[in-house]
């Protein structure tokens, strides 16, 4: 383990000087990676550029960190992330989160493309995630542990900073966007959520499935960031529409997903940015 702290240190070093350093950071879920096509002097680095960083497999994850500014603020972006179920190691899935923490981001907002698991929960809209449930049968965290990474057993008490989701909901407000909330429920993937499985998910209490965020969310309260989930529904869960086939697809709900989160973004960086930082792990 020791050795996977030598490869996020030395990612960490690369990024930093091609780049630079940032305060609030961003995980872009599937077709959401235009978000940020509005921030100012961006620079891409490739994740092929960036020592030890994993590639994700996955369709419409792009596998680039976007470095840009909204004003005088700096932002990390991550586009694109690592899926549990691609048979990756856990570190492999925590590696750009704890990235983004050794960059200085304490503030992250994490998206993800989700379906719904309630019926008045439409095609279209953004979830603001106020808690989750691992359904995925394991946890980013398993294995060897490495005490600079964080704690072994990070509190999950508030995995979602009441702060931060305050912050997107005063912004989504004044842009008269609609934000629902909610807990999600994370399966492990790839295939898509029987009927059973949509009404389990209801039956505990959440809104919306998901193959990921999760561990994004596990990692980050390890390292101490402050954290906002925003879920975007892209389809209904089986079981809850008629017809063979579902009425929306992840990518083409996702183009209207990406207007509103770049609107969010745009109205909370500099808030986000001066948030005290309240556990983040020096190391």
């Amino acid at each position: 383990m020791g050795q996977q702290w030598d490869v996020v240190a030395k990612a960490a070093d690369v990024v930093a000087a091609r780049c630079g350093r940032a305060p609030v950071g961003v995980v872009l879920g599937t077709g959401l990676s235009e978000c940020l096509d509005n921030l100012d002097h961006p620079q891409v680095l490739e994740f092929t550029d960036i020592p030890g960083m994993p590639l994700p497999t996955s369709v419409s994850h792009r596998g680039a960190l976007i470095y840009g500014a909204h004003g005088d603020v700096p932002v990390l972006a991550l586009c694109g992330r690592t899926h549990m179920y691609e048979n990756r190691a856990p570190h492999e899935v925590a590696m750009g989160i704890r990235l983004l923490s050794l960059l200085g981001v304490h503030s992250l907002i994490v998206t993800s493309a989700v379906s719904s698991v309630d019926p008045e929960l439409l095609p279209g809209t953004i979830m603001l995630v106020e808690d989750h449930i691992n359904l995925s049968g394991t946890s980013v965290l398993s294995g060897e542990h490495d005490d600079r990474f964080g704690p072994r057993f990070p509190d999950m008490n508030q995995a979602y900073d009441p702060n931060v989701a305050n912050i997107l909901e005063d912004v989504a407000q004044m842009g008269g966007v609609s934000l629902e909330r909610g807990v999600l429920a994370q399966f492990h993937g790839p295939a898509y959520e029987t009927p059973t499985e949509v009404r389990f998910a209801q039956s505990v209490g959440a809104r919306v499935a998901s193959m990921s965020m999760v561990p994004d969310v596990v990692v980050a309260q390890q390292r101490g960031m402050r954290v906002a989930g925003l879920a975007c529904v892209t389809t209904l869960g089986a079981g809850l529409w008629q017809g063979e086939n579902p009425p929306q697809n992840a990518l083409s709900s996702n183009v209207v997903h990406a207007s509103t989160i770049q609107t969010l973004l745009s109205g909370a960086v500099t808030r986000l940015a001066v948030l005290p930082e309240h556990r983040q792990n020096k190391a």
